[in-house]
C-alpha cells in the first residue's frame, strides 16, 4: 500500500524565543516492511537541517535557530510504500521455555530490550506486572499463543481514553487507572514481555485510520501512533498493536524504534526565552 503522510507541528511562544534547538525523529525508515519514496521537511523560520543515525538505527535530524523568533513551524511530508509481510508466527512452534533458551544465547545482543528503561521501570517479584507475565507465559505454553494472548489481554485491560494520561504518567498509575492511549498500551505490553524474559521494543509511527473501525480511528490521536515489536527466536522482529488488538499490518508506517517512548520522541528541543509556549500537532494519513 502507498501512503501520503503530512505531519505538522507548531510552537507559539508567548514572548519571543531568543534561540532554540530541536531534534526530529519524523523520517520514516527504509526496511523490509516499507520503502520511503519521498520525504521533505519544511521549517519556519527557514534554517539548515542536519542528519545522523542514532544508536537504534533511526534516521534523525536536528537544527538550531540562533536568532529571535515567536513561532516554530515544522512540516514533514512523506510518501511511503508498505509491503506485505509473511506471518512469522506460523513457523514458530517453540514453547516459552524453549524460546527463553534461544534468547539466552543472544542476551548480550538483545540486552537493551530486556532491561528496564526510563519509562518502563524495573519489575519486582510479586507485583502485578510480574504476576501477569507469569500467568500468560507459562513455560510449556506455545510462544506464539502466549504473545497473541498478551496482545488481547492488554487491549482489554486498558480503556482507550485520550487525555487520561500524558508522557509523564508512570506505568504504576496507568495500571491503577486502567486507562490510557497508545503509548500506555505499548509500555504496559513491553513491561510484561521484559518481565517474562522476552525482548521487546517500542515503535513509533502512523496507522491508517479506518472509518468503520473506531479503535483504529482513535489510535491516530492527531499525532503519531505506537505499537510493540517482539524479537522472535527465528531472528525476526514482529509487530503487535495492542491498542487495536492486531498484528502490525500494511496499514502501519514506522518512524523509529527504541526501548520506550523516550527514545523515539518525534520532536524534542529546548528554547531560551522568558515565558511559555503553546503546542499544536496535526497528522494526516491518506492511502494513495
Amino acid at each position: 500500500m502507498k501512503f501520503s503522510v503530512v505531519h505538522k507541528t507548531e510552537y507559539l511562544y508567548t514572548a519571543e524565543a531568543l534561540e532554540s534547538f530541536s531534534e526530529l525523529r519524523c523520517h520514516p525508515q527504509n526496511s523490509v516492511r516499507q520503502t520511503v519514496l519521498s520525504h521533505e521537511t519544511l521549517l519556519h523560520p527557514s534554517v539548515s537541517l542536519y542528519f545522523y543515525t542514532d544508536y537504534f538505527g533511526n534516521l534523525t535530524s536536528f537544527f538550531s535557530i540562533p536568532f529571535k523568533h515567536n513561532r516554530l513551524r515544522i512540516e514533514t511530508k512523506s510518501v511511503v510504500l508498505t509491503h506485505p509481510f509473511p506471518d512469522p508466527l506460523r513457523e514458530m512452534p517453540l514453547t516459552v521455555s524453549e524460546a527463553l533458551v534461544v534468547y539466552g544465547f543472544k542476551r548480550f545482543e538483545l540486552l537493551d530490550f530486556l532491561l528496564p528503561s526510563r519509562l518502563i521501570p524495573l519489575v519486582e517479584e510479586g507485583d502485578e506486572i510480574q504476576e501477569i507475565a507469569s500467568r500468560l507465559f507459562q513455560k510449556e505454553k506455545g510462544l506464539t499463543d502466549a504473545l497473541v494472548e498478551l496482545n488481547q489481554f492488554v487491549h482489554g485491560f486498558l480503556s482507550y481514553v485520550p487525555g487520561a494520561t500524558d508522557i509523564s504518567t508512570p506505568l504504576s498509575e496507568v495500571l491503577e487507572k486502567r486507562q490510557g492511549v497508545c503509548q500506555d498500551y505499548s509500555h504496559l505490553m513491553i513491561a510484561i514481555l521484559r518481565a517474562a524474559g522476552i525482548p521487546a521494543r517500542y515503535v513509533s509511527g502512523y496507522v491508517e485510520p479506518l472509518p468503520n473501525e473506531s479503535s483504529l480511528s482513535q489510535a491516530v490521536e492527531g499525532a503519531t501512533h505506537a505499537w510493540v515489536e517482539v524479537y522472535l527466536p527465528n531472528g525476526k522482529w514482529i509487530g503487535f498493536d495492542p491498542t487495536n488488538n492486531s498484528l502490525e499490518t500494511e496499514c502501519h508506517v514506522q518512524l523509529a524504534v527504541g526501548r520506550d517512548y523516550d527514545d523515539v520522541t518525534p520532536l524534542r528541543g529546548v528554547f531560551k526565552g522568558y515565558h511559555g509556549q503553546k503546542l499544536s500537532v496535526s497528522v494526516h494519513v491518506a492511502r494513495i
